[in-house]
């Protein structure tokens, strides 16, 4: 009988310790905020934006850690790359992205100026990103447009961008997931 006893207080106990190692969902509680950010680029300009980052592919979001701590927080993403457009990335990456969801469901996004982001990728979906290399060979995904859907016709539009991109004139970087990287 005292077995029997140890035994289930052993899996309950087991059972809550588990349970606060799952990873928090949080659900969108209706609300915004937007932090506001000044570009060198016109954000509106897609061929500019192409210009500007250093990958753009077609991606799947295969795991998002987006809930925050504060309005000034990033978003982690695990990526499938399912085709590149500009650049080469190789299989499943890690990147990042300025904004998320706080812990009481605000969602925290990008407005500049001229526009404002309108949500983020979501766990599952399949998406065109942009992202630029850092130096230390991660990937930050665009201010805007990280949530445009992946599909034939957004994909024309975007091999458009890049065919006729502005220049930026910024440094660059080489993301590690890059086969042309080098430590």
């Amino acid at each position: 009988m005292f077995k029997n006893r140890f035994r289930l207080l052993w899996v309950v106990l087991s059972l809550l310790l588990l349970s606060g190692c799952a990873r928090r969902v949080v659900e969108w509680n209706g609300e915004t905020i937007y932090n506001h950010v000044s570009m060198a680029i016109d954000e509106t300009d897609m061929y500019e934006y192409a210009g500007s980052v250093d990958y753009i592919f077609a991606g799947k979001i295969l795991k998002a850690d987006d809930v925050m701590e504060d309005i000034d927080g990033d978003s982690y993403y695990t990526v499938d790359v399912l085709e590149n457009l500009k650049g080469q990335l190789e299989g499943k990456i890690e990147c990042y992205k300025h904004g998320g969801y706080l812990k009481d469901g605000t969602m925290v996004l990008f407005e500049s100026d001229r526009t404002r982001e309108t949500g983020l990728p979501e766990e599952g979906g399949e998406y065109i990103l942009m992202a630029y290399a850092q130096p230390d060979g991660s990937l930050l995904l665009s201010e805007f447009y990280s949530d445009v859907e992946y599909s034939e016709e957004n994909v024309d539009r975007f091999k458009d961008y890049i065919k006729n991109q502005v220049p930026s004139d910024r440094e660059r970087f080489v993301s590690k997931y890059d086969p042309e990287f080098s430590e």
